[in-house]
């Protein structure tokens, strides 16, 4: 065999190896790329069902990944690695808890992980609501126990005023009524730290700023009988000052929402001469000045209202059925609003 037809031979043989080579590499590319998009596809387009998932803080995307495979919502642990590091989501994927389905692609899990997306338990607790009323709502929407809460409530947070001889709930006045969206999986304690905290960023500081004869107590005991008290919002500041006025001369409160809140329990229609005798030093018929402690939880409202009470002669008004309040300087005339509430409701 002469030297050009073997050097022809061996550069034919290298050609077919370079071509199967190349052959192969693009099989296996091609291979990977499929087996890659088959991965990162929904387990079941069909099946929709909420599959409830915790990420720990500092928890990997390659822990995250195997947690979702064992769940079942998604195909390939090594392929949701994969997707977050050419991403460059895997240092970005927020804690929390998460409600996925078989039917998302690991695509968008990592869209809802980034933007913490996290499943929230609306709540909403209106102004007024008592801390029992405000832990019956709390435990409806599944956060805790009322026994776990109990437990808690003995106990005020740091930072809330100290509670006097007397107090019924050291937390009474002191959560604020709003809307909250608390984290799935919120405790008890979670739950009371988030509405005092609240309390703390919207609350005090007008209390700071107004610089009030008042104590943070005194402030917003007085608040929260306005605030059960009031079924006008703009008669606020001007049963504040009634209020306050009895205060001046030593005149009994006698507010019927103390004694309800002493009683303990619903009374529906006016209170009886019994109920007014009921002995509890929140009963203002019987002790002269404010209670030993908030009666509510009072909004904003009622807040800016005891800060600020209207500069008025009354020493007493009734609520009428309609909204409406009577407002009168003097006894014979209180006695005249009482006949015409009587007549026309």
């Amino acid at each position: 065999m002469t030297r050009r037809k073997m050097r022809g031979d061996i550069t034919f043989r290298s050609g077919r190896l370079v071509q199967w080579i190349g052959t192969a590499l693009l099989g296996a590319v091609l291979f990977l790329v499929f087996w890659t998009w088959t991965a990162l596809q929904p387990v079941n387009p069909q099946d929709h069902q909420a599959i409830y998932v915790k990420i720990v803080p500092g928890q990997s995307a390659a822990q995250i990944g195997r947690v979702l495979y064992q769940k079942k919502l998604i195909r390939s642990a090594f392929a949701f690695r994969l997707l977050t590091r050419f991403s460059h989501q895997a240092r970005s994927l927020q804690s929390g808890v998460y409600r996925l389905s078989p039917s998302q692609n690991p695509q968008q899990m990592l869209a809802m992980m980034e933007e913490g997306k996290v499943v929230t338990i609306r709540v909403s607790i209106p102004e007024g609501f008592t801390v029992q009323q405000i832990v019956h709502r709390l435990v409806m929407h599944h956060i805790g126990t009322t026994q776990e809460f109990a437990s808690l409530l003995k106990t005020p947070l740091p930072g809330m005023p100290k509670p006097a001889p007397g107090v019924k709930d050291p937390y009474e006045g002191y959560l604020f009524p709003a809307t909250y969206q608390f984290p799935y999986g919120t405790t008890p304690k979670q739950a009371l730290t988030t509405m005092w905290t609240t309390f703390v960023t919207r609350v005090l500081p007008l209390y700071k700023k107004s610089h009030s004869s008042l104590s943070l107590s005194q402030w917003v005991t007085l608040a929260s009988i306005v605030q059960v008290e009031d079924k006008n919002p703009g008669d606020a500041s001007k049963i504040a000052g009634v209020f306050i006025n009895r205060l001046k001369i030593g005149m009994p409160l006698q507010s019927d929402a103390t004694v309800r809140y002493a009683i303990g329990h619903p009374i529906t229609g006016s209170l009886s001469y019994t109920n007014l005798q009921v002995l509890s030093p929140y009963n203002t018929y019987l002790h002269k000045g404010l209670p030993p402690g908030p009666i509510s939880n009072p909004g904003i409202l009622a807040l800016k209202a005891a800060l600020h009470p209207a500069k008025v002669p009354y020493l007493y008004f009734i609520a009428l059925p309609n909204g409406h309040t009577l407002f009168a300087t003097t006894y014979q005339q209180q006695l005249a609003n009482i006949q015409y509430a009587n007549q026309h409701f």
